[in-house]
């Protein structure tokens, strides 16, 4: 029976979108799990078996495979060794092959009723096909209950499991990471990293909808507005902006010194949305936006690679001076204008800066295959910093890179100048990001981008647009 074992794993692994290399190990470990079992297995009653179930638990594939043999205490086990010459001969090679193939490889002892070898491996996201759930999709036209006057409140840790499934049901796994990981969700709400707001509906309790704010850095207090949804089984009518409401009048009461978030451009939905909110465009991000995400088990559509217009809220408008290349003045100014944040701009030098550099280079999520290069300091050394760090991204095949340079400093426009000969164009610019700094935004795009399929709200986004598309051919003139 091994060889129907492998081959039914082989077609689990299949259906959840595994890879060739992430199948075979899949393959590798339940047929050393199965062999093992068979291998113990006491064969004192006719009626005894091997158990093998395949299911799905969170985020991840759970292979069981239960018997009643012999006792096996794993802890008094002998280790295989690789390389090791005395070790060849001795067992341990199926457990190391397992662990080596999957996450987690676990034995419990169930007692009279056996023993159970649990290997486990983690699924991408979006990859449970829809008859592996127990949601159904909500058809169109399908009647369903109007929430009219939600509750709407700050989660407590009690309802963040519900908050991890609602967004299961929501985007299957489309959305950020740290909303299936329950530990690490309530880790971050209890720290504050993480504002979660959730709406109920009062007549049956249901949690209906999730907004969020993200404090990527807390002493700064300019979080990151997102990871939005509302169950596809009921009607709320403006409960995203009822939400985001709700976080906004907290920003403010906390004393928070502004809001951002970033906007897919595959639609003008949230972009509308922000706008009314008072929130205006700053930054527009080109490649960003994760490829192929889609919930196959629900009536979600399917967002291909694309881009995010980025909103700023300012609360904190306090004056100061920033330094900007002189070509890029006139659109500041308007972007600085229509977030009403008072800026002075400085005389920029147009010598080489000194001093001691500080660049960092932080790759976002595999889903994003992209990356950001943050300047924290400039110095003498950080043209080539930055250099080597769009080298080391392109060698990985990133498909965009996002440079973050201080707007505060004078050398600010020279280092601009700089990478921009590298193939840099502006983005925009974004007020408080880091330690409460203000930022000069590039990007450097390894990708094809379709500018006619960026959908834009309003004439100020139009405006940034335009701006960014003549950089981008401009950019490339000089290469």
């Amino acid at each position: 029976m091994v060889r129907t074992a492998v081959e039914c794993a082989n077609q689990v692994a299949r259906t959840l979108s595994f890879d060739s290399k992430e199948t075979f190990a899949v393959k590798l470990a339940v047929d050393e799990a199965f062999s093992n079992a068979v291998d113990h297995f006491s064969g004192s009653a006719d009626d005894e078996q091997v158990h093998l179930e395949f299911y799905v638990e969170g985020d991840s594939l759970v292979v069981s495979i239960r018997e009643k043999g012999i006792p096996f205490d794993q802890s008094r086990a002998e280790r295989f060794t690789p390389g090791d010459l005395e070790s060849a001969n001795k067992p341990g090679l199926g457990s190391l092959l397992m662990l080596n193939a999957m996450d987690s490889v676990e034995l419990f002892v169930h007692g009279r009723q056996g023993k159970e070898v649990r290997l486990t491996k983690k699924l991408r996201y979006g990859a449970i096909p829809a008859d592996l759930l127990g949601t159904r999709p909500v058809r169109r036209r399908e009647k369903r209950p109007t929430v009219a006057d939600p509750e709407i409140r700050l989660a407590r840790v009690e309802d963040l499991s519900e908050v991890c499934r609602l967004a299961w049901r929501c985007y299957g796994f489309t959305q950020e990471g740290l909303l299936y990981d329950l530990e690490a969700l309530t880790r971050k709400v209890e720290s504050g990293e993480f504002k979660s707001v959730i709406a109920v509906d009062p007549e049956s309790g249901a949690l209906i909808g999730h907004e969020g704010f993200k404090y990527h850095d807390p002493s700064v207090k300019v979080p990151e507005l997102g990871l939005a949804f509302v169950d596809p089984a009921y009607r709320s009518p403006g409960l995203p902006l009822k939400m985001a409401r709700f976080l906004y009048d907290r920003a403010i009461a906390e004393g928070d010194r502004g809001i951002f978030d970033c906007s897919v451009t595959t639609h003008t939905f949230s972009q509308k949305a922000m706008q009314e909110m008072g929130s205006r465009p700053c930054c527009l991000m080109l490649g960003i936006a994760a490829s192929g995400m889609q919930a196959r088990e629900l009536a979600t559509s399917k967002q291909e690679k694309g881009s995010v217009m980025n909103h700023y809220f300012a609360i904190d408008r306090s004056p100061k001076t920033i330094f900007i290349p002189e070509r890029h003045r006139a659109m500041a100014e308007d972007i600085y204008r229509w977030m009403d944040v008072p800026r002075e701009f400085g005389h920029s030098e147009t010598r080489a800066p000194e001093g001691e550099s500080s660049v960092s280079v932080f790759p976002l999520p595999d889903e994003l295959n992209v990356a950001f290069i943050v300047v924290h300091a400039i110095g003498k050394d950080s043209e080539r910093e930055v250099s080597e760090g769009l080298q080391q991204c392109r060698a990985e095949r990133k498909d965009a890179v996002y440079l973050f340079l201080p707007a505060d400093v004078p050398a600010s426009p020279f280092l601009v100048d700089r990478c921009e000969n590298m193939g840099f164009f502006l983005a925009g610019v974004m007020p408080h990001v880091h330690g409460g700094q203000d930022r000069v935004l590039l990007q450097f795009v390894d990708i094809p981008i379709d500018f006619d399929a960026i959908r834009i709200y309003g004439d100020m986004s139009r405006q940034l647009k335009s701006y960014v598309m003549s950089e981008q051919e401009r950019v490339r003139s000089l290469r």
